[in-house]
């Protein structure tokens, strides 16, 4: 097939994609949808004292309510019908579809938000990942949390399929590899209580549609308060054991005998990484990273890294020789990452600091004036300038694009001056 006939179909499949997102959101504002969008909220949070009148812009920060919104179009039960916001969508509005948009909508009805295991990364391109709970493996097309992850990593994520193409919904949560076996002790916990509620025929997937919602919660408890124990009963705290190599290759084989040990397999040569998960009678959990001459092993208590140290210790002997131990208490990790996620919030994937965005912005727009533009009928902003019907529709073209920095300002995040391309442009 011609390469242009293919970007025309993906062209007009994204094309589809966007418009059926537009309907989806429009169909929500309903006042019959609407109404529930408290309730919901107050579902969402989980929270006793957070009550449904107080979901207004000056409660809710921008980055919560697209976590919420994202849930309550594809996972919260209407109250009225008990169908979920894309199935009535999809109900009422069937007839009215195209063909591609009814095979998006029908795709996206499948969906889940699930927790997930970074196994390889092509930075800028896409993620593998791996589902803790199902164990399904898939490729996400995500340029932009691509360039945010790294292998090992445990993201928390609605991956969306179209055509069997999965990318992120909304935005994902990014853990570190020692909540890995948090989680899925939360899961196993938790549904066991949803099976005693619903019926030991319900599955895991049901469970994730229906209650999922609360393993974010949990997380985001563990990550805030100072105060909160292992599954285990110990005190959280990032605790790792350095040894240096003395034959990575042997150490390599035995580690492969271990049947507790899942290698996360990647592209990276020099590096190997592996999952301590609770199998049968094993009880560690905690991963492990073999890099040229060392080992490293991490755990979240320091008695589960003792467990794992005795456990490798035995395996490897005269393998491998103890270097030194590390911990990190919950409250450095805390403050840690709270820094790091409020600089992340403000700037966009891979800027480190505002003079980068401003220097990045000033050679888009310094490239745009020349590019030629759908609204000013294929006419570059610098010709659109020249003649006065072209000259009122740069104006309003600029006016949208001021109102969308206008608002990012407001917000805190990156934004444009946009009179320097007036001043180029000879605008008033």
């Amino acid at each position: 097939m011609n390469d242009s006939v293919v970007d025309i179909n993906q062209y007009k499949y994204e094309q589809a994609e966007r418009d059926i997102r537009t309907k989806l959101v429009e169909y929500s504002e309903r006042p019959e949808i609407q109404s529930q969008l408290g309730e919901a909220f107050y579902i969402w949070r989980d929270d006793p004292d957070f009550l449904p009148e107080e979901v207004t812009e000056d409660q809710v920060d921008d980055l919560t309510f697209e976590k919420f919104f994202d849930w309550f179009l594809y996972d919260f039960k209407l109250l009225d019908t008990q169908e979920r916001v894309i199935e009535r969508y999809y109900k009422k509005e069937r007839e009215s579809l195209s063909e591609t948009e009814e095979s998006i909508v029908r795709d996206w009805l499948q969906n889940l938000y699930s927790f997930f295991e970074i196994e390889e990364v092509v930075e800028g391109e896409s993620c593998k990942i791996r589902d803790l709970f199902t164990k399904e493996v898939f490729t996400v097309m995500d340029s932009a949390s691509s360039t945010k992850v790294k292998r090992s990593d445990i993201i928390g994520a609605r991956p969306l399929s179209t055509r069997n193409r999965f990318y992120f919904s909304a935005v994902i949560s990014v853990y570190p590899s020692t909540f890995k076996n948090i989680i899925i002790d939360f899961f196993n916990n938790e549904f066991k209580e949803y099976r005693k509620s619903f019926g030991n025929a319900r599955t895991k997937e049901q469970y994730i549609k229906d209650w999922g919602f609360q393993i974010g919660h949990y997380l985001e408890d563990l990550v805030n308060r100072p105060q909160f124990v292992t599954p285990e009963g110990d005190e959280f705290v990032l605790a790792s054991g350095l040894y240096a190599v003395k034959d990575n290759q042997e150490v390599l084989r035995r580690l492969g005998k271990i049947k507790s040990l899942h290698e996360i397999i990647g592209k990276e040569e020099d590096i190997k990484l592996f999952s301590w998960e609770k199998k049968g009678r094993n009880d560690i959990s905690a991963t492990l990273e073999i890099e040229n001459d060392r080992l490293r092993i991490e755990c979240y208590s320091t008695s589960m890294l003792e467990k794992a140290k005795n456990k490798i210790e035995k395996e490897l002997k005269g393998l491998v020789r103890h270097l030194n131990d590390t911990k990190k208490e919950s409250e450095a990790f805390i403050s840690k990452n709270k820094d790091k996620k409020d600089r992340l919030s403000k700037m966009p994937p891979g800027a480190r600091n505002k003079k980068e965005v401003d220097e990045t912005l000033d050679d888009y727009y310094t490239r745009w004036i020349d590019q030629p533009n759908p609204a000013l009928k294929g006419k570059t902003p610098r010709e659109a300038a020249k003649s006065t019907e072209g000259r009122k529709n740069l104006i309003n073209v600029l006016s949208e694009l001021e109102a969308i920095y206008d608002s990012a300002k407001k917000r805190g995040e990156p934004y444009y001056n946009l009179d320097k391309i007036r001043k180029n442009l000879n605008l008033k």
